[in-house]
């Protein structure tokens, strides 16, 4: 399939499929995405690399903090994100500005991590895909939609903010019936997960399948082998069989949220919207015995690395149980999508058996500091405050 805007032009990498993913913004990008790192793709996300961009380049550091003001610039040298949103959000001129510095460095980087990439099928995320080049290098254009109001609930929820600041980045952007025109597909979120599944599951077997790469020259030079899973699979013993692992339901969250409480003690305390709007972002897996859920482990994978942002067992003994089950099914799923690594950010005041879980499986403490830049990227917009960084390898891949 190949977007009407590229017909005739040469694709830049012809044994992929690439899918440009756009929308305005709580539109359900992030849903759709997370779909399609389940089934496979490398999911690559511009605003998470402008970040990375935006912490660890000082030569943009520099750049924003002339066109914008010393302010706008940490004692560290990164760049206070919510100072820089504060200007351009309310300047349209000052937002072009911003994105005209970073657009030629997010593309090149993206171009970087797709040609690194074993992946036959690629998504990229990028609000603005269709106003840069970035655009061309995509096969087919996705815009994910939805009503305003739907748009309004989701920042006020999900990243907590009030409803001034919400509408002020919903109408800072331009109406979502110009992406929506461009659109090669268009999924409307507007409706329940199952819905938006539904849409994206025929989109997906629209796709096909990309043309095989080229045969090369024969050259003296030996290639290299696709790198090969390193890691041994863990707890080699089977599943009890009264246990299961499934991926938790809208229909689950009361015994989630009951879970969470007994797990931490009440000292989190999720509200139902809060945890459905969660779900919607990342994979639950559920861990039961007969009937009784007893492990919840929430993580994503993007970009090639896997991340287990949150884990609750209760009653404790089910760390030996329930919990490797869940465990081992997150690294299986990992190793198909081919991910280079799993980074778990366990809570400092982690009981010990939970600690022991995790070394059970081959997961290392590690410092973000001593990881491949990719990785250190990943682990700096992810790990939550007090919490310890491991690390399993999967695979050998990267070089910097």
């Amino acid at each position: 399939m190949r977007s009407s805007k590229n017909q005739g032009r040469p694709p830049r990498w012809p044994d992929k499929i690439v899918v440009g993913l756009t929308g305005n913004i709580a539109t359900g990008k992030s849903s759709v995405m997370r779909m399609a790192a389940e089934q496979g793709a490398l999911t690559l996300d511009a605003d998470k690399i402008v970040h990375e961009i935006m912490d660890g380049d000082p030569s943009v550091q520099a750049a924003i903090a002339v066109a914008f003001g010393a302010e706008v610039r940490k004692a560290d040298g990164r760049i206070d994100r919510p100072a820089l949103a504060a200007i351009v959000f309310s300047d349209p001129t000052a937002l072009r500005d911003l994105e005209m510095m970073l657009h030629p460095a997010v593309r090149t980087e993206i171009i970087q991590r797709v040609n690194e990439s074993q992946a036959q099928v690629v998504f990229i995320e990028a609000i603005k895909l269709l106003e840069g080049p970035l655009v061309d290098d995509c096969n087919v254009v996705w815009v994910t939609a939805c009503a305003p109001v739907r748009q309004l609930e989701r920042l006020m929820i999900c990243r907590g903010m009030d409803e001034e600041t919400a509408a002020l980045r919903v109408n800072a952007q331009p109406p979502q019936a110009e992406k929506v025109a461009r659109a090669d597909v268009v999924i409307h979120t507007d409706g329940t997960m199952a819905e938006t599944r539904l849409q994206f599951e025929a989109a997906w077997e629209s796709l096909g399948k990309p043309r095989p790469a080229p045969t090369p020259a024969p050259s003296a030079k030996a290639t290299q082998p696709r790198p090969e899973a390193t890691a041994k699979p863990i707890f080699p013993t089977e599943t009890p069989t009264n246990v299961t692992v499934r991926r938790a339901r809208p229909s689950d969250v009361p015994a989630v949220l009951l879970l969470i409480h007994k797990a931490t003690g009440g000292h989190v305390k999720p509200r139902r919207a809060e945890l459905l709007m969660s779900m919607s972002e990342r994979s639950y897996l559920i861990g039961q015995e007969e009937a009784e859920i007893t492990t919840i482990i929430g993580w994503v994978a993007d970009a090639g690395i896997a991340r287990i942002e949150q884990i609750y067992v209760h009653p404790l003994s089910a760390v030996t149980i329930t919990a490797p089950a869940v465990l081992a099914e997150i690294e299986r799923t990992a190793q198909e999508l081919i991910c280079e690594a799993i980074l778990a950010f366990l809570p400092q005041d982690a009981p010990d058996p939970v600690r022991q879980l995790f070394s059970v499986a081959g997961f290392q403490p590690r410092q973000s500091s001593e990881l491949p830049r990719v990785w250190r990227a990943a682990a700096a917009e992810s790990q939550p405050q007090d919490t310890h960084l491991l690390v399993k390898t999967l695979r050998d891949v990267r070089i910097a």
